[in-house]
Formats: structure tokens, sequence, C-alpha cells
């Protein structure tokens, strides 16, 4: 009996041991380029299962009163605690919202506009939830407009976003009548607006100075980072093999999955690179970097980014913020950065699946 317990023990000592070195790998693995790595930016998509893991391993030695194998998960969590903040924060809501210098920024993936009409009669709910959100400054990904009458039309999205009186829309592609690309609509003049020249097909990145209150000068960047392209069948095997009901796809996921991730991650990390260093070369009193990375907290793309910036959503949102929200792709990669010069509050991810994005907002508090 001594002999099968010490095994059993052993087991779990050497599983927890390996659960702690792939944790600690993962938290760092944001720092190191896909394209020197590649193996690093997939570690870094299993961060919050590996950080399950150890709490799970934690729990046990705490059950079975093994205090001498407590302090592994313990020492874990302490070396990778700002990655943990980062990905997982907790805060509590702030219940009275600054009048005074304080703007509500929105950030959406709209999935063009969920491919619906707007009439009198039947809304787009994309739109109405725009309309109705009291942002200030709206940044949209995914933005399409229809040349025909009978369809969405550019005219049309300006007449229902009539309390947004600046606008600048950076096309990106036209595919018969539909053109499309990223936008921003405010209330606050928009001074200059320009495309970020980077290497892509479909997805890109913009620069708007926006003129606040008091004459101050916001540095926007909209973006709509490099995605994975994956197919409606990629998608599909990969929710029934999580679902546990087609185990035959792992070889498929394997070689599909494979290509188009690590192809995507490299791209990505060459956009992240050219727009922080377009942040870095323009003067502003404020900066705003937001939109869809289409890449986690704990990736080189939202690293790369954050640099002498503050993620909105770790200083003042609650959970993992999932903004994602088709086929079980559990990540928050919709995000909002800021200043140190800014304080978030009520950073929040909406419960809203008229896309397949939720919506990102929160409170900036100009210091």
């Amino acid at each position: 009996m001594k002999v099968l317990r010490f095994l059993f023990r052993s087991f779990f000592l050497t599983a927890h041991i390996g659960v702690v070195a792939l944790f600690l790998l993962s938290a760092v693995s944001d720092r190191i380029s896909p394209a020197s790595f590649p193996l690093f930016a997939y570690l870094g998509l299993g961060f919050p299962v590996f950080c399950f893991l150890n709490v799970a391993f934690t729990f046990y030695w705490l059950f079975i009163h093994e205090w001498r194998f407590i302090w592994i998960g313990l020492l874990a969590f302490v070396l990778c605690w700002g990655q943990v903040k980062l990905y997982f924060p907790v805060h509590a809501p702030v219940e009275e919202i600054p009048q005074e210098r304080t703007i509500k920024l929105l950030t959406y993936n709209i999935m063009s506009f969920a491919y619906k009409e707007h009439t009198d009669e039947y809304p787009n709910p994309v739109i109405e939830y725009i309309a109705q959100s009291d942002a200030d400054i709206v940044c949209l990904q995914e933005y399409a407009e229809d040349t025909h009458a009978n369809y969405l039309t550019k005219r049309k999205i300006y007449r229902a976003l009539k309390m947004y009186p600046y606008r600048s829309i950076i096309y990106l592609g036209k595919t018969g009548r539909l053109r499309s690309g990223i936008a921003v609509f405010s209330k606050f003049p928009i001074e200059k607006s320009r495309r970020i020249k980077y290497d892509s097909e479909f997805n890109g990145s913009s620069l708007h100075i926006v003129r606040l209150p008091e004459d101050k000068k916001l540095l926007l960047v909209n973006n709509h980072l490099e995605s994975f392209k994956l197919t409606t069948e990629d998608r599909t095997r990969y929710a029934a093999f999580l679902k546990g009901t087609a185990s035959d796809n792992l070889e498929f996921l394997k070689g599909s999955l494979q290509q188009k991730l690590g192809t995507a991650f490299k791209i990505r990390a060459a956009q992240a690179q050219k727009v922080a260093e377009v942040v870095r070369e323009t003067e502003s009193d404020y900066v705003v970097v937001c939109g869809d990375f289409n890449d986690t907290p704990i990736s080189y793309a939202h690293h790369t980014l954050q640099q002498g910036l503050v993620d909105a959503f770790s200083e003042s949102g609650r959970g993992m913020g999932i903004s994602y929200n088709q086929n079980c792709f559990w990540f928050r990669i919709d995000h909002i950065l800021h200043s140190s010069n800014m304080k978030s509050l009520n950073c929040t991810v909406d419960d809203i699946d008229y896309s397949d994005h939720y919506p990102v907002w929160c409170y900036l508090q100009l210091e």
C-alpha cells in the first residue's frame, strides 16, 4: 500500500512540475517573436489552461494535506502574477463615473453589420447598439457598406449614426458592390487619418488624430490585425473535437490549424511591430490603440503594441473577457490599450451576439 501511494504521489508530482514548467514558459511566450520561435506562440494560447491546471494541482495537494508540495503551485503564481492579472483581472465596477474629462470609447468587430439592412421597420441590431451606446468614439472593424440603394449604404449608416458628426472610413477591399474596411465614428473632430502601411491582403490599421476638449490631441489607432483565415470546416471540426463528438478530426486539425495559425502569428508580429513604431514616432497628448488584434493578452502582438501603454480590461475589467463568441474559440482578442495618463473605468465586454465578436467598451478619464 505504501508503494502504491508513493507511485501515485510521484506521478502527480511529476505531472504538476510539468504543468508549472509549461505555465512559466507560456507566461513569457509573449516576449518571443513567432518569426524566431513559433512554438512559443502556441504556448501563449495555452496560458489559461496551464493556469487552471496549476490551480487544480495546488488544491489537490491541499486536499490530501501534502503541504510540502503546495509551494510549487504558489511559487508559480507569484512568478506569473503579472500575466495572471492581465488575463484574469478582478475589479469592482465604479458606480459613479466622473463627468469631467472622461470619454467613453467603444471598439467592435461588427461582421459587416451582421449582413443586415437597416430600415425604420426592421432596424439593424448592430447600428441600434452603436447608436444607443452613448460612446464618444467608436472604432469598428469589418465595416462594410453597399452601393445599391436596396441594401445598407453609406448614406443609411451615416443617417442612423448622425450623433457622430465626424467619421473616417479606411477602405481595405471591395467585393462586387460591397466595400469593406475599418472605421471611426466620433463626437470629437478628427483632424487627420491615414492607413498604416504593412503587408496584408484583407486586414489593416489606421491612425487618427482626434481633437479632444481643452485642445488636447488623442492619437487613436484602430486595428484589424491578421486573422487566422480558418474556414467554416476548420471551425466546425475544432468545435466538434473540443466537445468530444469527433475525435477522428485530430489529424486534420493538427495539419490545418498548425499551418494557418503559424503563418498568422508571424504576419501579426510584423504588423504589430510596424504599428508600435508609428505610435512611438507620433506626438500627441494621449494615446489609444484598440481593435481586433486577433490575438490573446498573452501574445507577441499584444505585448508589442502594449509597450508603454496600459491594457484597459486588465486595469478595470473582470474575468477572462472572452470577446470572440463562435466555435468554442474562448479568447479575448479585442483590446483597448491606452497611455498611462488616462485611467480606465469599467472596461466591459458586452454579451451582445449580433456579430461573431462581442463589443468592448470603457470609460477613459483624462489625467
